[in-house]
């Protein structure tokens, strides 16, 4: 049976932070909120009046949305690491995140709305909550993942790159890896590891043209100091010649499939 890997879920979590965090995500879920509120699904449009009917909307909403989001998200990376195709993995994910969620809009049901103000059964509620995470994952699934970025070119190295001139003179050696902490990025080369106060895409820049690969939103690698890659479920880890497993996110994975270090599937 596959094993579910060790750093699948924290890595994943990593991924769906910066959308998390976004004006636009939490905007959107407020447009649908208030597009419901007014429209007024399963029947609410005839038994709840209309300001507690949004502010009703509203909380299932958000209560709702991001914990679909996030459950949706992480388990269709488990799945798929469990062999299923992408999107069906999405689809499975997003019916078994109806659970909990159906678990929560019960909640609210019983915190906000009277006994007959919602036009629809249990069973069928629960059905219907299940088919539209299903829907909602995959369309998640589709919108953010589906399409990987263009391929990072590959810089032949010819030259001596201009953020070695930041480091101290005995930490000069042929960069390993870049590793981005907060508003600084850790610098490895052979010689050891320099924290400088430089965001990671500043260092990218000053690595050229030494070859290599942005494989994450936190990492890049010299590609010629790359020993071994192994594919995780639905991402993969490159092992450097440090000794260190940095994760490649699935939205990297094209660029380092096109460099033949890692097979397509």
């Amino acid at each position: 049976m596959a094993q579910i890997p060790a750093p699948l879920i924290d890595t994943a979590l990593d991924e769906l932070s910066p959308i998390l965090r976004s004006k636009g995500f939490w905007a959107g879920l407020l447009g649908l909120a208030v597009v419901l509120g007014v429209a007024g699904p399963f029947g609410t449009a005839e038994t709840v009046p209309l300001l507690r009917r949004v502010v009703y909307w509203c909380v299932i909403v958000f209560t709702t949305g991001p914990l679909g989001f996030v459950l949706g998200f992480v388990g269709c990376d488990i799945f798929h690491a469990l062999r299923l195709p992408k999107w069906l993995a999405a689809i499975v994910s997003g019916l078994v995140a109806g659970l909990p969620i159906s678990a929560v809009v019960f909640s609210v049901n019983a915190l906000l709305l009277q006994p007959g103000d919602l036009a629809i059964n249990d069973l069928p509620l629960v059905l219907s909550i299940m088919a539209i995470s299903a829907v909602m994952s995959l369309a998640t699934y589709i919108a953010f993942f589906a399409k990987p970025p263009a391929p990072i070119p590959v810089m032949p190295f010819s030259a001596h790159p201009r953020l070695l001139d930041r480091l101290p003179a005995d930490h000069r050696a042929p960069l390993i890896a870049l590793t981005a902490t907060n508003h600084y990025t850790e610098v490895t080369t052979s010689a050891g590891t320099i924290r400088l106060l430089l965001r990671l895409s500043d260092a990218i820049a000053e690595a050229a043209p030494t070859p290599g690969l942005r494989i994450h939103r936190s990492y890049w690698v010299a590609t010629d100091q790359i020993t071994a890659v192994r594919r995780e479920g639905p991402r993969a880890i490159v092992t450097l010649t440090d000794g260190r497993g940095y994760p490649v996110s699935r939205s990297h994975l094209s660029a380092l499939e096109q460099t033949g270090l890692l097979p397509p599937i």
